[in-house]
């Protein structure tokens, strides 16, 4: 695991120092599935991105199949 630093309010910090172990265990967990949650959702806009630009400029998936099936 790697820590990383997040900025809130006064009150929140306050909060979180005053909260128990299993508490702040059970926030961690879900604060990490927000943040992979969000990291898939960029990515899979990325890769909506990549698939219009890839049809707009001529890209279908028969052209696809052909490159990804011809030797190096």
């Amino acid at each position: 695991m790697e820590r990383i630093v997040l900025e809130v309010d006064d009150y929140l910090a306050k909060a979180w120092r005053n909260s128990p172990k299993d508490l702040k265990a059970e926030y961690e967990s879900k604060i990490s599935d927000l943040l992979r949650e969000l990291k898939e959702k960029e990515f899979a806009l990325l890769l909506h991105e990549a698939r219009k630009t890839a049809q707009k400029n001529g890209l279908t998936e028969e052209i696809l199949n052909k490159l990804l099936s011809e030797p190096e």
